[in-house]
Formats: C-alpha cells, sequence, structure tokens
C-alpha cells in the first residue's frame, strides 16, 4: 500500500469515520486530476473503507469502477458553475450531494490491515533487538574464550 493510502487509511481508522471532504483533502494534489484520488478509490473499492455514498458506475463501465469513483471523487473537489453544474472530462453533474454531510468509514478489512501492519513492527522491532543482543553476548563470550576479555 503506498504512502498516501496508507495515511488516509490510519486517518480515518483514528476517528473511526471522517467526512468526505475531509478523506478528499487527505490525498496529495500533484496531478489536480481525478488521479490524485486513486488512493481513496482503491481503498473504497477494496473494502478496506466504506462510504456513506452508493457509488454505481455508469451503464458499460462495470469493468472500470476505480475509474469511475476517482473521477467522481475529483469531481466533488471542483467548484460548481452558476448554474450549479460540475464539468469534468466530457461529464456533467448536477447533483446536491453534498461531500461534506456523507461519511468514510473503517471497515473490518482496513481495520484488520491496520492490526497487522502494527504486529509486524512490533515483531521486527524485537526481532531486531534481540539479534542485536545475542550478537553482542556471542563477541563478548568469544573474546572471552579466546581470552581477549578478561572479566573482573
Amino acid at each position: 500500500m503506498n504512502g498516501v493510502a496508507l495515511r488516509i487509511l490510519k486517518a480515518v481508522a483514528k476517528r473511526g469515520e471522517l467526512s468526505l471532504s475531509d478523506s478528499l483533502r487527505l490525498a496529495k494534489v500533484r496531478h489536480k486530476s481525478h488521479l490524485d484520488q486513486y488512493p481513496l478509490a482503491l481503498l473504497l473499492e477494496e473494502d478496506y473503507l466504506g462510504m456513506t455514498l452508493n457509488h454505481v458506475p455508469p451503464q458499460g463501465a462495470e469493468s472500470m469502477r476505480e475509474f469511475t469513483l476517482a473521477t467522481t471523487l475529483h469531481m466533488f473537489t471542483l467548484p460548481k458553475s452558476q448554474a450549479g453544474e460540475t464539468h469534468y472530462l466530457g461529464i456533467r453533474s448536477s447533483g446536491s450531494v453534498s461531500p461534506d454531510k456523507e461519511r468514510v468509514f473503517i471497515k473490518a478489512k482496513g481495520a484488520l490491515y491496520l492490526g497487522e501492519q502494527r504486529q509486524k513492527f512490533w515483531d521486527r522491532l524485537w526481532s531486531f533487538i534481540l539479534g542485536f543482543v545475542v550478537g553482542t553476548l556471542v563477541a563478548f563470550a568469544s573474546a572471552w574464550f579466546k581470552g581477549e576479555l578478561k572479566l573482573p
């Protein structure tokens, strides 16, 4: 999992849920396009996170769910025209959905993933500490047996 997706997942897990607009702001703005919203879209599509907004891809785009969701999410970040419409990639949206009222929440798969990552961190830390202690003891024992080290 890349750093942006992990940051979004951790932020949502820390609070249990965030507004959709807060979740959208967690993405790094690099491309100023729907590409910036792929980390959140992938987390939603892979069931690490859930959303109170139901995303149904347009007919014929069922195999492009991630693309259509990233595009939809990006459209929430764009300003509306005077007519109340948002235009992006030839798509016109005039809905009344507010990203401030919609919620993004942690799901079981996301919580389990973060738990596994935390456990791996502690396992690696303890392995490093034990390896260091054992290596130090072996070095001292070897030096003592060779007579290079004398204990008082």
